[in-house]
């Protein structure tokens, strides 16, 4: 049997997503440069490919533009048919802490080192603007019901694209919009589990997740995960072997509050481990664009299209006002329409269109490569503050991408006393215990880089002060670099 050429193989993948509706007829395709680069071929074996495409009638080449689906008659077209934690479960309860960080992050007098937020300097907000209004120039919008549940074409289309760009060719008929990521969590909990179920989660943890799994009455397994790759294959394997796991969340990509980058050859692993057991795996990739390297990192769904509902949001790149998510959902995409009208009808049209009206102009990505560079200048002038500003003994985990900063406090130093402290101080902090259901952390605590400025970096110094003081009175050996 004759084996398949490289270009032939991409050229196949790239026929069946514009089969499947993510490239309409008359839309751009990736440039040969970005389709070499996200699926690791080279340059003549993307021309190959697209050249092949032209000859089955697909796509047509444009002089000084690119490359683009061809556009047939109507007559032709085919309508298709649609530190190591004990692995013991637990209930999750929350106290105030997690809310106040939601809270602080209003307050313009407190240092915003706590909320997880962008700087709102580096979004993309006047364009938004312009587009928001050109919509409403328009007309007609405010009387406009016809959208569905599931979100407007135009944007799942967008979505589609980019992902397969990054090496995951998904459908746009499999994606849901949400409102934010931490809705499109909450519609794959509830389509793949029942109150007082298990879930397999990272630990530490996004602690948003854990308001989630609250707020359901699901019940948390821990599983340790390191800095630099993530979740710990081996420890998941053990726990899938011996609990009843109905799901696993995972962010492989930049985790929060980690910011660890799992390895490919781990996500195809999680994927293997969730699949063939036929258990869920949630993926969280809302840091996926906000890489430091030359690629941007793939995705465990890329091994899994089906089993791995994957999540994310435009929220900390482009607008976290327009609250605009969304779920690539695999085969149970209609089980999250169902329960995404049942609950909310759908995800507000404005933004959606807007967000869709954005990623076509063409301006996303050299918006990406922007903020990109000035979060990782940002995490780097961070993370050199704190080793000069904190005592010895104080661990830095610097991430490849996004902007939190992980720091283990020295001393045996509680998070929980240094936000207190710092509180009094008027500097915000996340406690590492609130990313744990059972307060494990608490001598870590985890910081926004995203907001790095002059200004930021004096409250950094007082706040290091303040971590020599608790340190000094705990191990008086200790003092500051």
């Amino acid at each position: 049997m004759k084996t398949q050429a490289l270009y032939e193989q991409f050229a196949d993948e790239l026929a069946a997503q514009i089969a499947a509706g993510t490239f309409p007829e008359g839309s751009r395709l990736p440039s040969l440069r970005e389709a070499a680069a996200g699926r690791g071929l080279s340059l003549s074996t993307a021309i190959q490919a697209y050249r092949l495409l032209e000859d089955r009638g697909l796509a047509e080449a444009r002089p000084q533009s690119g490359y683009y689906v061809k556009r047939r008659h109507k007559a032709q077209k085919m309508e298709l048919e649609p530190e190591e934690t004990s692995i013991d479960p637990m209930g999750v309860t929350l106290d105030e802490v997690s809310m106040g960080l939601y809270r602080g992050k209003l307050d313009p007098d407190v240092a915003p080192f706590g909320a997880a937020s962008p700087d709102p300097e580096l979004l993309p907000s006047e364009k938004l603007d312009r587009i928001v209004a050109a919509i409403a120039r328009e007309g007609g919008f405010a009387r406009d019901t016809s959208f569905s549940p599931e979100g407007i074409e135009e944007l799942r289309q967008g979505i589609a694209q980019r992902a397969f760009a990054a090496g995951c060719p998904i459908s746009p008929d499999e994606v849901v919009i949400t409102a934010g990521c931490s809705e499109a969590m909450s519609l794959c909990l509830l389509a793949v589990c029942r109150s007082g179920d298990l879930v397999a989660i990272e630990s530490p943890a996004y602690f948003g997740l854990l308001l989630i799994l609250e707020a359901m009455g699901l019940r948390a397994l821990e599983i340790p995960a390191l800095p630099g790759t993530g979740l710990a294959l081996d420890a998941l394997e053990f726990a899938l072997d011996n609990h009843p796991v109905k799901a696993v969340v995972a962010m492989t990509n930049f985790s929060n509050p980690l910011g660890s980058l799992m390895p490919d050859a781990s996500k195809q692993r999680l994927a293997r481990l969730t699949g063939r057991r036929g258990i869920p795996l949630v993926e969280n990739d809302i840091y996926g664009e906000l890489y430091f390297g030359d690629k941007r990192p793939i995705v465990a769904k890329s091994f899994d299209t089906d089993n791995i509902l994957l999540c994310s949001s435009f929220s900390k790149d482009i607008s976290p006002g327009y609250r605009l998510g969304w779920v690539a959902a695999g085969r149970r995409a209609q089980d999250l329409v169902r329960l995404k009208m049942a609950l909310t009808s759908g995800t507000s049209a404005l933004p959606q269109l807007a967000i869709a009206r954005y990623l076509e102009s063409g301006g996303y990505d050299a918006h990406l490569r922007s903020i990109r560079r000035a979060y990782c200048r940002r995490v780097e002038a961070m993370a050199e503050a704190i080793e000069k500003a904190f005592p010895i003994g104080t661990k830095i985990a610097e991430p490849e991408g996004g902007y939190l900063i992980w720091v283990r406090l020295p001393g045996g130093v509680d998070s929980m006393e240094l936000y207190a402290e710092a509180a009094r101080a008027r500097i915000a902090i996340a406690p590492g215990s609130i990313f744990s259901p059972s307060r494990k952390h608490r001598d870590y605590i985890r910081l926004n880089a995203s907001v790095w400025s002059q200004r930021t970096e004096k409250d950094l110094v007082r706040l290091g002060k303040i971590v020599e003081t608790l340190a000094m009175r705990d191990a008086p050996s200790l003092s500051r670099k």
